[in-house]
Formats: structure tokens, sequence, C-alpha cells
């Protein structure tokens, strides 16, 4: 199916706002975006007059999938018998039947990385998926996306409460050079093997960190206090890893030193309580101040933390905080797929991208907006939302 958006504010993110413009997109993609563009015969017309048109907004950090609302008892995201557990991959526990991603696609939410949480210090391989599709294999966009690494409380509070390592953030810092040298000797060993034609036996754990060695997926490194931050910089540096922060809460602290390395950050979840010593200082300001230090920033909901649907409210808190609404968008669109790597399919409207479309009834950064129709690679998101499998 065809469709055509005409008469509606269209915000393409990356080259303007363009009033009155019309979209042109089916299921293989966008074919036209402007303000004179030929709508063809076979198109579905929608009317936009009054209106505004966004690119799907992307989740750069969710548990949506892996703990399902509603389900408490079934939470798959944190493996808590071991600190590290880089061979465990979030899709291996996937669950599209999750309500929450059913409801964030009817706010305007499209695709969503898919993490698993911050016990361990290693905590597995995260994803890429859309947040709808008809099929199970539709849903994923890139199995193996990034590496769940932790540092700050939350490792110590599970291990050191057990009387293991880590008890304390020399103990994370511990482990976390101990497994990157073990990789490293690894690949060596693997190298040598290979070389001399000899049998080695595979280790998936190493296999898993080898990946963040060779630079193939980043390091999505869980760090709050600043402390943490400048340690996990350290580390990376020795190792010469790619990485992302999560959260980054205490980053205006610290911002020339993430500017010197241009450290992307995904912010949040600032709308949640202060529950534990790390979230002290977090505020709306974090986003703002790191954008405008030039810094590459993406707004989160952490969910289950916060609900996922609402990320457009997040973004709206920003700019509620001297965030400009033209980055606040940058923030829950462009940005995260620059993040996650997705800014030539994703993250705009633009010829050519995947038809990830949202027609709002109005400011998308006004709480009281909400989506119209919503486009899923060119596929017309119908119904209520409700908890089903493809």
């Amino acid at each position: 199916m065809m469709y055509a958006i005409v008469d509606a504010e269209i915000r393409t993110v990356t080259k303007g706002v363009i009033p009155l413009g019309t979209i042109v997109f089916n299921e293989k993609g966008i074919i036209s975006v402007g303000k004179d563009c030929r709508v063809p015969v076979s198109a579905r017309v929608i009317e936009g007059k009054g209106k505004v048109v966004t690119p799907g907004l992307i989740e750069a950090h969710s548990h949506a999938g892996l703990s399902e609302d509603g389900f408490p008892a079934d939470v798959d995201y944190n493996e808590m018998t071991n600190p590290v557990t880089p061979h465990m991959r979030a899709i291996d526990a996937f669950k599209p039947s999750d309500l929450a991603m059913a409801e964030a696609v009817r706010d305007g939410v499209t695709t969503m990385y898919m993490t698993p949480g911050s016990a361990n210090v290693f905590g597995g391989i995260g994803a890429i998926v859309k947040t709808y599709a008809t099929t199970y294999r539709d849903y994923i966009v890139c199995e193996e996306a990034g590496m769940k690494i932790a540092t700050g409380e939350n490792p110590k509070r599970v291990y050191g409460g057990k009387d293991k390592e880590p008890a304390t953030r020399m103990g994370i810092a511990g482990i976390l050079r101990t497994t990157f040298t073990g990789a490293a000797n690894y690949l060596e060993k693997k190298a040598h093997a290979k070389k001399k034609k000899e049998p080695f036996a595979i280790d998936l754990k190493m296999e898993a960190v080898a990946k963040v060695l060779r630079r193939e997926i980043p390091a999505r490194c869980h760090a709050h206090r600043a402390v943490d931050m400048l340690t996990f910089m350290r580390i990376a540096e020795e190792f010469g890893i790619e990485y992302v922060f999560e959260h980054a809460t205490e980053a205006e602290e610290i911002l020339p030193e993430l500017k010197e390395k241009n450290v992307p950050l995904i912010v949040g979840p600032t709308l949640w309580g202060r529950t534990k010593l790390e979230l002290h200082h977090k505020s709306f300001t974090t986003v703002k101040s790191a954008v405008e230090a030039g810094l590459l920033v993406a707004i989160t909901s952490d969910h289950g933390v916060l609900p996922m649907r609402f990320l457009a409210v997040y973004a709206a808190l920003a700019v509620r905080a001297g965030l400009s609404e033209e980055e606040a968008l940058k923030c829950v669109t462009i940005n995260p797929a620059r993040i996650l790597g997705l800014e030539r399919t994703l993250g705009s409207l633009e010829k050519g991208k995947e038809a990830d479309v949202i027609l709002w009834n109005g400011d998308p950064l006004d709480a009281r907006s909400k989506p119209e129709a919503v486009f899923v690679r060119g596929v017309r998101v119908e119904g209520e939302a409700k908890r089903v499998m493809p």
C-alpha cells in the first residue's frame, strides 16, 4: 500500500521543517518528501492540515521484550549468577508479546535497543528490534548491537551482598581489566593455533568480549556517577574499544573529558525518583548541557523504570529544562539512530529511508498530543494495543 500525507507540517529532523508539505511512502521506504511532491493516483491520501509528521521515535535503551509488563515473575534481563556473562544474548529471551511494545508503537516509538540489565559487570549482548511487525523475524533489526557493561552501585549491591566480587568499584575495574585481557590473550592463542593448524577450544564468553575488542560492537556502559565514567574511560583507552555511556547522570561534572573523547550519551530515566545515591544529581538539564557541549545525546525511558510509550513526553521535559525543540526531537530520532548505527535508514524523513512515519494531532513535544496514524516500515499500525504474538 502506498500512502501520501498532504498539507502537514513535516519535521524532517535533518533537513528542516516543511510547512504544508507532503510525504509519499510505501513498504519499500520513503518515495518523496517536500513542498510540491507529486502524489501518485494509486496512493491512499491522508489529510494532514493542522497536524505534524515526524520520523518514528527511537528508544536507545530499553528492557521491554525481556521484562513483560504485567509478568513480574518472568523477568529475563539480569542473569544474576555470575558477574561476567558476556555470552548472554538479549535476542534469545525476546518476547514480542510484551504489551509495552504494543503501547509504545501506538505512541510513536517504532524502534528500540533491547538490552540486558545492569546487575553484572558484563551483562551480555543487546539487540535492536522494531516495536511492531507481523512476523517474529521482521521484528529483528540487529541481533548483536552492543555489549552491556555495568559500573557503580548495581554490581556492587548484587555481588557484594553475596560476599562475592565485586563488592567495590576497584573490584568492578579489576573484573573489566581481567576480562578484556583474557579476551585479548584468547585471540592471540586462537590466531597461533590457526597458524599452526592446531585444534582450538572455542570459549563463548571470550568470543563475545572479542567482538568489543575488535570494535565489531560497542561497549554499552551503565554509569551514573562521574567517577564511574572516568574509570571506564581509562579502561576503554587501555584496550582501544568503542563505547557509549548509558544514564550518564553526572555528565555535567565531566563535560570537557567527555567532549575530548566525543563519547555518546544516553541520558535518563530522569523522571524517575532518587532511589539510590548515584541518582542524587539527576536533572533534565543534563541533556541540555551535553548537547550544548557538542556531544551526541539520546533520551531514554530505561523501560521498565519508566514507560517507553511516553518517550516524547520525556523529550518535552528536556525542552522545559532549556533544550531547544529542534534538539529535543533529535534526541529521540536521529541521535539514537546514529548511536545505534542506523542513521542511513532511520531517524529522519528523507527519500530512500525506511518509512517509520508518525502523524501527530498536534506538536509532538506537547504532552497533550498523540499520534493519529503510525506507520512502521510503511505498514499502518491498526487497532488497540494488546498482548499478542505475531
